[in-house]
């Protein structure tokens, strides 16, 4: 397995995240303008892109989004180690708290690699999502 960050939106991660958000879930709006100024994370395995996220600053936070396995690899520790991969890009950049907006289904995944959750159910394409963080060592 290898994790790569690319400074633009990679054709694989796009690819990736159109079926997991918009072929399996039924989101419409995937791509936005956040998309020309993330890190891009893409986990490979064997080649193959399998899982991606995106990291991004707002308000001197960093905050990570489109965060998607693919089906077959999924509840293996994939999204684990990209998790990991992800908060450690944090920390070396100086900062120790990392932000994201969860679909509410997803945010038990999330506390259990320790992030809280905290302020209000909010609809996101009509889907509930909650903001949740945690704080880096």
């Amino acid at each position: 397995m290898v994790i790569s960050t690319y400074n633009y939106l990679p054709e694989v991660a796009l690819k990736l995240r159109m079926t997991v958000f918009v072929d399996e879930q039924g989101f419409v709006d995937e791509v936005d303008e956040i998309d020309s100024f993330a890190t891009h994370f893409v986990v490979y395995n064997d080649g193959q892109a399998i899982a991606t996220c995106r990291l991004f600053l707002k308000d001197n936070k960093y905050i990570l989004g489109r965060f998607a396995v693919i089906k077959a690899f999924r509840k293996n520790g994939i999204g684990r180690k990209l998790l990991t991969a992800a908060e450690e890009y944090v920390k070396n950049k100086g900062y120790n708290e990392l932000r994201l907006h969860s679909q509410i289904r997803a945010a038990v995944f999330y506390e259990k690699c320790g992030y809280h959750r905290f302020g209000e159910i909010e609809l996101e394409e009509n889907y509930p999502h909650i903001w949740m963080k945690k704080e880096l060592n």
